[in-house]
């Protein structure tokens, strides 16, 4: 038989080698599969970042689901969550599916058969994983406290994990992210790659979570604040107006708007279509997702919707009886056209909101009360406050829209428009020619950048009881801002960074993480400014009274009971309070 006649055994036939069954054997046999990996785990970590918008705070104290789409019942009644809720669930199967993606990738850059075009190609990949399976460790620390830790990919079914300590969680992600700072090079090699800077910012966020944990260990902050300072040796803050739409008369027009901006400022040019990556010469980008409009044509992939998700509806925010004219009840309906293209979901208004996440009055109102109003980052470039009446047939045209004119039972569609999710003008909408309506942005979005590296530092300085140095960081931004109010050491509280960290850093920050990393006075910031918690007259004057209780019997997030009851060759505690 000749078939037989080439088998070396009379077993050996019996032997399956099924070509469609990968292993860690079989599955790398090309460096590009490795690196298909690499770019599978900065596909899944965008997603926290650009699609699912629940890290960056609804339910806390900056953000929820706006009164006339929750009726009252938003992201922040807590008492509807439970082990099994799904917004904290699903961060934690996310977390450990990024851990796992990244045990999974090492065994493909490890393996000796492989030929890298050079040793550094392989180091940086190698340094990608580790950051990667750091951050997860890290996020799952701050959320959830102690958990497995999992640094090897199991191909069997293993049902007996044990917590760890929130501690050894923290040190975990401090292993991985030096790795990765050792091997990943100085600056990103391409846009949308990390460097070290990336990873110098979260050893610093890493260190200050685990001297919190130690009771502010004067150690572990120092590191903080070291690697803070590597951070801003790489990656100083932008000073100076940059970038697109910068330059009088220079720039290229796009969809009819000129790219110069007279009335831009620096921290307006951080936000501007190519401005965003360092190899655009914006020294502050640490980590940049990518949503160039060819790209997503070329390769598809998630759309940033944050016009849709975040702007208001102006649309159907009704004028109060006494000024409603011509049978026409909103002051954003009958557009002139010409001037606003798109009519009621111009670029003016904010696009085609659906306003499915809404600020709080805290974003929109307190951090910005006496003092603290005369500042570049509250000016109208970065903050669209006032609307004027754009019926070309009301009397009114052209005049500013105030809250006392408007429907209190409808006003809780009226808020301002940052900048940062939605221009407006037309000049960053790139979807206009195939008839896209103004509810997808294609600009580049952080996941980080230096500036919040400084408030990392000065929380660093801060609980060492460096209050002096922690003002001078805060007055790092605060300059650059050309505020009036510099941060005195006098001013230096948790609270006080938290409202910088809002100034500077709403839409962009994961701001859950923040809080219950610093633990009892993020807990608190919550109660105090939540938007169905703590009142939201000033910004929605009549709309709705809040009555929810705030949090007082947890501040971690629960772990999964799916986790809990599937682990069954172990026991998995629960964290307090669920």
């Amino acid at each position: 038989m000749p078939m037989l006649s080439a088998c070396n055994s009379d077993t050996d036939f019996l032997t399956e080698k099924p070509e469609t069954i990968y292993t860690p054997e079989n599955a790398y046999e090309t460096v590009d599969q490795v690196k298909a990996c690499v770019t599978n785990l900065y596909v899944h970590i965008r997603y926290w970042y650009d699609v699912d918008q629940f890290l960056k705070g609804l339910g806390s104290d900056v953000a929820d689901t706006p009164n006339w789409r929750a009726s009252g019942n938003g992201v922040c009644n807590f008492s509807n969550w439970s082990t099994s809720s799904n917004q904290s669930n699903k961060i934690f199967e996310s977390m450990y599916q990024l851990v796992n993606y990244a045990n999974q990738s090492l065994e493909g850059v490890n393996q000796p058969s492989l030929s890298w075009a050079s040793e550094d190609e392989r180091l940086e990949c190698y340094g990608e994983m580790m950051f990667m399976r750091g951050y997860g460790y890290l996020r799952l620390g701050e959320m959830f406290g102690g958990v497995p830790l999992v640094t090897k990919f199991y191909q069997e079914l293993k049902l007996d994990f044990e917590r760890s300590s929130r501690s050894e969680t923290y040190n975990q992600a401090i292993s991985d992210l030096k790795e990765a700072a050792e091997n990943l090079p100085d600056y990103p090699s391409e846009a949308g790659r990390v460097g070290k800077g990336a990873a110098y910012h979260f050893l610093s966020e890493a260190y200050l979570a685990l001297a919190i944990e130690n009771d502010n260990n004067a150690s572990d902050l120092d590191m903080a604040i070291s690697y803070a300072d590597k951070v801003m040796a790489l990656h100083p803050v932008m000073t100076e107006c940059f970038g697109s739409r910068a330059i009088p008369g220079g720039g290229k027009a796009v969809n009819g708007v000129e790219a110069y901006r007279e009335d831009g400022n620096v921290f307006f040019d951080l936000f501007q279509r190519g401005n965003q990556d360092y190899q655009d010469g914006n020294t502050e980008a640490l980590w940049v997702f990518q949503h160039n409009y060819n790209i997503y044509h070329e390769y598809g992939g998630n759309k940033s919707e944050s016009p849709r998700n975040w702007s208001p509806v102006l649309r159907d925010a009704f004028w109060k009886d006494e000024y409603k004219e011509n049978g026409e009840n909103c002051p954003w309906n009958g557009a002139d056209t010409e001037l606003y293209p798109g009519g009621n979901i111009c670029a003016y208004v904010g696009g085609r909101g659906i306003s499915a996440n809404a600020p709080t009055n805290y974003v929109i109102n307190e951090v910005w009360h006496g003092d603290f109003s005369d500042d570049m980052r509250n000016a109208p470039c970065n903050i669209h406050r006032d609307f004027v009446v754009i019926d070309k047939n009301h009397s009114m045209y052209g005049q500013v829209v105030t809250k006392d004119m408007l429907d209190p039972t409808r006003i809780d569609r009226y808020y301002p428009v940052w900048e940062k999710w939605a221009s407006w003008d037309d000049y960053n909408y790139d979807d206009l020619s195939e008839g896209w309506q103004r509810s997808a942005y294609f600009i580049d979005q952080y996941a980080c950048r230096s500036a919040e590296t400084v408030l990392l530092r000065a929380e660093a300085k801060l609980r060492k009881g460096d209050k002096g140095g922690a003002a001078d960081d805060v007055n790092i931004l605060r300059n650059r801002a050309q505020c009036s109010y510099k941060a005195q050491a006098s001013d230096m509280t948790m609270q006080f960074i938290l409202d910088e960290r809002v100034r500077e850093l709403f839409f962009e920050e994961q701001r859950w993480p923040t809080l219950l990393r610093i633990g009892k006075e993020g807990i608190e910031s919550i109660n105090k400014h939540a938007m169905y918690i703590a009142d939201q007259s000033e910004a929605w004057p009549g709309c709705f009274t809040s009555t929810l209780p705030g949090i007082s019997k947890w501040t971690l997030f629960p772990i999964p009971q799916t986790i809990i009851d599937t682990n069954t060759g172990a026991v998995i505690e629960q964290n307090p309070g669920w």
